[in-house]
């Protein structure tokens, strides 16, 4: 009996203190040609608790040596946003951002090149980007031609975009969070998405942080890092 007591308070303390506070990096490769050679660090679903939490991030992404880092939402629980995007700003790449479900409008206006409904142009590739609570595909790829990225923190908008987007980028999920063996007790998706990439057109990152319940198994929490080919 106390054997079993002792194995439940450290399945607890892995799934509640150690796992949570791991920080992976994922590495897919995204053919698109015009962007050859190039590496995207996708990262989200922040929950940011903690300002050592915050320098762990950016430091795990100026690791990878990027050429663009996408931000998909959801960037604080209780880490005032003016200091996100303080350490944000030290990021050694181009960043492009887009609110989540969790984010406060009042605070969305202080993120770097907040593409909510609207879209840049760089490098040849538009890259674009929808608000989640009012998402509006036609005005965020407004007069762009091929390649278009897209940013959406919901990775369900896959099936109302239009074929000349190339690439979605989404989160929202934290790859379910709690899985036995990566598959997801619960997901946020009508589709059933978790992470990952879908047909090499939606790329679903697991996202840095937790929600609801401060847990995880077997799904660390993780940036993306895409190197395009």
């Amino acid at each position: 009996m106390r054997e079993l007591l002792l194995i439940s308070i450290l399945i607890l303390y892995w799934i509640f203190a150690v796992e949570p506070a791991m920080l992976n990096t994922v590495t897919y490769k995204i053919p698109l040609k015009e962007l050859a050679g190039k590496k995207a660090v996708l990262a989200g679903d922040f929950h940011f608790t903690g300002k050592h939490r915050v320098k762990k991030v950016v430091e795990k992404i100026n690791a990878q040596n990027a050429d663009y880092v996408f931000l998909i939402g959801d960037y604080t629980e209780k880490i005032p946003a003016e200091y996100i995007v303080q350490e944000f700003n030290k990021i050694n790449a181009p960043i492009f951002s887009v609110s989540g479900n969790h984010d406060m409008p009042e605070d969305l206006n202080k993120f770097p090149n907040l593409l909510d409904n609207r879209n840049i142009k760089l490098d040849g590739v538009t890259i674009a980007g929808v608000d989640y609570f009012s998402p509006d595909i036609k005005k965020a790829i407004k007069e762009t031609n091929p390649p278009v990225i897209l940013l959406s923190h919901d990775p369900d908008i896959i099936k109302k975009v239009p074929s000349r987007v190339n690439l979605i980028l989404s989160g929202h999920t934290h790859g379910g969070q709690i899985t036995l063996f990566g598959r997801p007790f619960f997901t946020p998706s009508k589709y059933g998405f978790s992470k990952g990439v879908i047909n090499n057109r939606l790329v679903i990152t697991g996202g840095t942080g937790t929600s609801i319940i401060p847990a995880r198994l077997f799904n660390p929490p993780e940036i993306t890092v895409i190197e395009f080919e």
